[in-house]
Protein backbone atom coordinates (compact mmCIF):
# COMPACT_ATOMS: atom_id res chain seq x y z
CA UNK A 1 0.00 0.00 0.00
CA UNK A 2 2.89 2.35 0.84
CA UNK A 3 4.37 2.15 -2.67
CA UNK A 4 1.00 2.83 -4.28
CA UNK A 5 0.39 5.89 -2.11
CA UNK A 6 3.88 7.07 -3.09
CA UNK A 7 3.06 6.45 -6.78
CA UNK A 8 -0.20 8.40 -6.52
CA UNK A 9 1.44 11.28 -4.65
CA UNK A 10 4.26 11.50 -7.20
CA UNK A 11 1.68 11.91 -9.95
CA UNK A 12 0.15 14.90 -8.16
CA UNK A 13 3.20 16.98 -7.21
CA UNK A 14 5.75 19.09 -9.07
CA UNK A 15 8.77 17.57 -7.28
CA UNK A 16 8.18 13.79 -7.30
CA UNK A 17 11.76 13.09 -6.17
CA UNK A 18 10.93 14.60 -2.76
CA UNK A 19 7.96 12.27 -2.13
CA UNK A 20 8.47 9.78 0.69
CA UNK A 21 5.92 7.50 2.34
CA UNK A 22 6.62 5.86 5.70
CA UNK A 23 4.65 3.38 7.77
CA UNK A 24 4.30 4.55 11.38
CA UNK A 25 2.33 3.60 14.45
CA UNK A 26 0.80 6.32 16.56
CA UNK A 27 0.65 6.39 20.35
CA UNK A 28 -2.42 4.10 20.25
CA UNK A 29 -0.47 1.61 18.08
CA UNK A 30 -2.60 2.39 15.02
CA UNK A 31 -0.78 1.84 11.73
CA UNK A 32 -0.72 4.93 9.51
CA UNK A 33 1.14 6.15 6.46
CA UNK A 34 3.04 9.43 6.58
CA UNK A 35 3.42 11.25 3.30
CA UNK A 36 6.33 13.70 2.93
CA UNK A 37 6.41 16.16 0.03
CA UNK A 38 8.51 19.19 -0.89
CA UNK A 39 7.36 22.38 0.88
CA UNK A 40 6.16 23.89 -2.40
CA UNK A 41 4.05 20.78 -3.08
CA UNK A 42 2.26 20.74 0.25
CA UNK A 43 -1.38 21.29 -0.60
CA UNK A 44 -0.97 19.89 -4.12
CA UNK A 45 -1.34 16.27 -3.11
CA UNK A 46 -5.08 16.71 -3.21
CA UNK A 47 -6.54 19.04 -5.77
CA UNK A 48 -3.77 19.61 -8.33
CA UNK A 49 -5.10 20.97 -11.62
CA UNK A 50 -8.64 20.78 -10.25
CA UNK A 51 -8.36 17.06 -9.51
CA UNK A 52 -9.55 15.88 -6.13
CA UNK A 53 -8.81 12.36 -5.05
CA UNK A 54 -12.02 11.32 -3.25
CA UNK A 55 -11.50 7.59 -3.31
CA UNK A 56 -9.14 4.73 -4.04
CA UNK A 57 -9.79 1.20 -5.27
CA UNK A 58 -8.09 -1.54 -3.27
CA UNK A 59 -7.23 -5.18 -3.86
CA UNK A 60 -7.96 -7.71 -6.58
CA UNK A 61 -11.68 -6.86 -6.53
CA UNK A 62 -11.01 -3.10 -6.70
CA UNK A 63 -13.02 -2.40 -3.58
CA UNK A 64 -13.79 1.30 -3.41
CA UNK A 65 -12.66 3.16 -0.27
CA UNK A 66 -13.64 6.77 0.25
CA UNK A 67 -11.05 9.14 1.61
CA UNK A 68 -12.64 10.51 4.78
CA UNK A 69 -10.02 13.13 5.48
CA UNK A 70 -6.53 14.29 4.81
CA UNK A 71 -4.61 16.40 7.24
CA UNK A 72 -1.16 17.89 7.46
CA UNK A 73 1.18 16.27 9.92
CA UNK A 74 4.58 17.63 11.01
CA UNK A 75 4.87 20.18 8.23
CA UNK A 76 5.49 18.24 5.03
CA UNK A 77 3.43 15.13 5.74
CA UNK A 78 -0.22 14.24 5.20
CA UNK A 79 -2.24 11.58 6.98
CA UNK A 80 -5.11 10.05 5.01
CA UNK A 81 -8.11 8.54 6.78
CA UNK A 82 -10.20 6.06 4.76
CA UNK A 83 -13.88 5.61 5.59
CA UNK A 84 -14.39 2.39 7.56
CA UNK A 85 -10.70 1.88 8.33
CA UNK A 86 -10.96 2.75 12.00
CA UNK A 87 -8.34 0.65 13.77
CA UNK A 88 -5.04 -1.15 13.31
CA UNK A 89 -6.73 -4.44 12.37
CA UNK A 90 -8.69 -2.79 9.57
CA UNK A 91 -5.56 -0.99 8.36
CA UNK A 92 -3.56 -4.21 8.52
CA UNK A 93 -6.09 -5.88 6.18
CA UNK A 94 -5.02 -3.42 3.47
CA UNK A 95 -1.30 -4.13 3.78
CA UNK A 96 0.32 -5.19 0.49
CA UNK A 97 -2.92 -4.65 -1.43
CA UNK A 98 -2.79 -2.92 -4.78
CA UNK A 99 -4.37 0.54 -4.79
CA UNK A 100 -5.76 2.01 -7.99
CA UNK A 101 -7.16 5.37 -8.95
CA UNK A 102 -9.06 6.33 -12.12
CA UNK A 103 -6.87 7.47 -15.02
CA UNK A 104 -8.84 10.72 -15.06
CA UNK A 105 -7.35 11.58 -11.65
CA UNK A 106 -3.73 11.29 -12.81
CA UNK A 107 -1.80 14.47 -13.41
CA UNK A 108 -0.52 15.19 -16.90
CA UNK A 109 3.17 14.45 -17.07
CA UNK A 110 5.81 16.53 -18.78
CA UNK A 111 7.01 15.33 -22.18
CA UNK A 112 9.33 12.31 -22.04
CA UNK A 113 7.75 11.20 -18.74
CA UNK A 114 5.46 8.20 -18.52
CA UNK A 115 3.39 6.30 -16.00
CA UNK A 116 4.30 2.66 -15.44
CA UNK A 117 1.03 1.49 -16.99
CA UNK A 118 2.08 3.31 -20.20
CA UNK A 119 5.36 1.36 -20.34
CA UNK A 120 4.10 -2.12 -19.45
CA UNK A 121 3.21 -4.10 -22.57
CA UNK A 122 5.32 -2.03 -24.98
CA UNK A 123 7.25 -4.00 -27.61
CA UNK A 124 10.97 -3.24 -27.35
CA UNK A 125 13.26 -2.95 -30.37
CA UNK A 126 16.84 -1.86 -30.93
CA UNK A 127 17.41 1.14 -33.19
CA UNK A 128 18.35 -1.23 -36.02
CA UNK A 129 14.91 -2.88 -35.76
CA UNK A 130 15.81 -6.06 -33.90
CA UNK A 131 12.91 -7.19 -31.69
CA UNK A 132 13.86 -7.75 -28.06
CA UNK A 133 10.43 -8.64 -26.65
CA UNK A 134 7.68 -7.16 -24.51
CA UNK A 135 8.09 -5.13 -21.32
CA UNK A 136 6.43 -7.23 -18.61
CA UNK A 137 7.65 -5.65 -15.36
CA UNK A 138 9.39 -2.61 -13.95
CA UNK A 139 11.83 -2.71 -11.04
CA UNK A 140 11.86 0.55 -9.12
CA UNK A 141 15.35 1.15 -7.78
CA UNK A 142 16.92 4.05 -5.95
CA UNK A 143 18.53 5.55 -9.05
CA UNK A 144 16.54 4.61 -12.12
CA UNK A 145 13.86 2.10 -13.01
CA UNK A 146 14.79 -1.14 -14.77
CA UNK A 147 12.51 -2.52 -17.49
CA UNK A 148 12.08 -6.30 -17.62
CA UNK A 149 11.65 -7.48 -21.21
CA UNK A 150 10.37 -10.97 -21.93
CA UNK A 151 12.09 -12.13 -25.11
CA UNK A 152 10.27 -14.31 -27.69
CA UNK A 153 12.22 -17.35 -26.39
CA UNK A 154 10.94 -16.69 -22.84
CA UNK A 155 14.20 -15.34 -21.44
CA UNK A 156 14.36 -12.01 -19.62
CA UNK A 157 16.36 -8.95 -20.58
CA UNK A 158 16.94 -6.14 -18.07
CA UNK A 159 17.18 -2.64 -19.53
CA UNK A 160 17.97 0.45 -17.43
CA UNK A 161 15.44 3.24 -17.91
CA UNK A 162 17.96 5.96 -18.68
CA UNK A 163 18.13 8.45 -21.54
CA UNK A 164 21.38 6.93 -22.82
CA UNK A 165 19.48 3.68 -23.52
CA UNK A 166 15.82 4.56 -24.06
CA UNK A 167 15.72 6.52 -27.30
CA UNK A 168 12.04 6.63 -28.27
CA UNK A 169 8.71 5.67 -26.77
CA UNK A 170 5.76 5.58 -29.14
CA UNK A 171 2.54 4.99 -27.21
CA UNK A 172 0.42 5.15 -30.37
CA UNK A 173 2.25 2.22 -31.97
CA UNK A 174 2.97 0.63 -28.57
CA UNK A 175 6.75 0.39 -29.09
CA UNK A 176 9.98 1.44 -27.43
CA UNK A 177 13.31 1.81 -29.20
CA UNK A 178 16.56 1.38 -27.32
CA UNK A 179 20.22 1.91 -28.05
CA UNK A 180 21.91 -0.61 -25.74
CA UNK A 181 25.12 0.34 -23.97
CA UNK A 182 28.13 -1.83 -24.88
CA UNK A 183 27.76 -5.20 -23.19
CA UNK A 184 24.10 -4.74 -22.26
CA UNK A 185 22.84 -7.35 -24.74
CA UNK A 186 25.92 -9.59 -24.90
CA UNK A 187 24.03 -12.63 -23.53
CA UNK A 188 21.20 -12.05 -25.99
CA UNK A 189 23.62 -11.71 -28.92
CA UNK A 190 25.50 -14.86 -27.87
CA UNK A 191 22.27 -16.90 -27.63
CA UNK A 192 21.19 -15.72 -31.08
CA UNK A 193 24.56 -16.69 -32.59
CA UNK A 194 24.28 -20.18 -31.04
CA UNK A 195 20.77 -20.59 -32.46
CA UNK A 196 21.94 -19.49 -35.94
CA UNK A 197 24.88 -21.94 -35.80
CA UNK A 198 22.47 -24.80 -35.04
CA UNK A 199 20.54 -24.04 -38.22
Amino acid sequence: MRKLIEYIAKSLVDDPAAVQVREVRNDRNVLALELHVAPDDFGKVIGRQGRVLDDVYVGPNYTRHLIQSARPYKGEMIVLKLVGIDDANAAESLRNQEICIPLSKLAKLPSDSYYQHDILGLHAFTLDGRELGTIVDIFVTGGNDVYVIKAPDGSQILIPAIKDVIKQIDLIHHVMYIDPLPGLLDNVDEEQREEEEKL
